[in-house]
């Protein structure tokens, strides 16, 4: 970096990005599908700029309902306000479904990206976020470090419904060192259950949710392993640990600022 100061000393960066919002197309059909209010409130809703700034929210460990995937609409009972905002909207499980979008490749992707920031970045990932895309252009496609090639893969899910898209990762303010011991074991498996519902969740109830948590946590480990081909074996061991301590703790965290923070 030539224009530094010379005094300039190595230390931690970050490189921003500006997400790209979700086309008018995929505004107009998350409003289709899922408001449940007076229909001529639809446009309103389409038609508020505030909107144009649309990310959404994949909430693989968390459903809207309790009624078993399959049953009728009837049975659905989602106990959340209406939404006339799609800033930051939220897309449970069975509402991912509903769109035939891919979950199990989500939980692939977030898998791999939270073993990369847990054992090569050594963060705790605490308060992170996903929202799927557009990707970037092509000319801006490359990462910004070689070793992410190595590590996690550009993975451009289907176009379908969403049109091209991948999956981005934000807000990384309240992330904080990670020592490797069982310390920053039960550090890292906190920031789990504290995060929002991201990530698969290993007590879910219905046999679909557990399919995609099975997912997020083999590809966790297979990841995991690469990652720490070269490490010690005590190491080599945390992502084990990591994933038994996070289902160990269902149901102990609750959503919120975690120790330390």
């Amino acid at each position: 970096f030539p224009r530094l100061p010379a005094e300039s000393s190595a230390c931690q960066a970050l490189v921003s990005e500006r997400i790209p919002i979700m086309p008018y197309k995929v505004r107009r059909l998350l409003v289709e599908q899922f408001w449940d209010g007076p229909i001529n409130k639809r446009d309103t809703i389409l038609n508020d700029r505030r909107n144009d700034h649309c990310l959404i929210r994949p909430y693989l460990g968390r459903r809207r309902t309790t009624a078993q995937p399959g049953e009728p609409e009837t049975a659905l009972a989602t106990g959340e306000p209406r939404r006339r905002t799609l800033r930051n909207y939220p897309l449970h499980v069975d509402q991912l479904d509903a769109l035939g979008l891919p979950a199990q490749e989500y939980a692939s992707a977030m898998a791999d990206a939270l073993a990369f920031l847990l054992w090569d970045v050594q963060i705790d990932a605490c308060d992170v976020e996903f929202v799927p895309a557009q990707p970037r252009a092509l000319e801006k496609a490359k990462p910004f470090h070689p070793k992410i090639v190595t590590v996690l893969k550009l993975v451009t899910f289907p176009p379908e419904v969403l049109g091209p898209h991948v999956l981005w990762i934000l807000d990384f303010d309240c992330c904080r060192p990670l020592p490797m011991s069982i310390e920053g074991i039960e550090r890292a498996a906190e920031c789990f259950w504290r995060n929002d519902p991201f990530y698969p969740n290993p007590g879910a109830k219905f046999e679909r949710d557990m399919a995609i948590w099975e997912v997020f946590r083999d590809r966790f480990l297979s990841t995991s392993a690469r990652i720490l081909t070269l490490r010690d074996e005590t190491t080599q061991k945390l992502p084990g640990q990591f994933i038994s301590r996070v289902v160990e703790t269902v149901g102990m965290y609750s959503k919120g600022t975690t120790r330390g923070t």
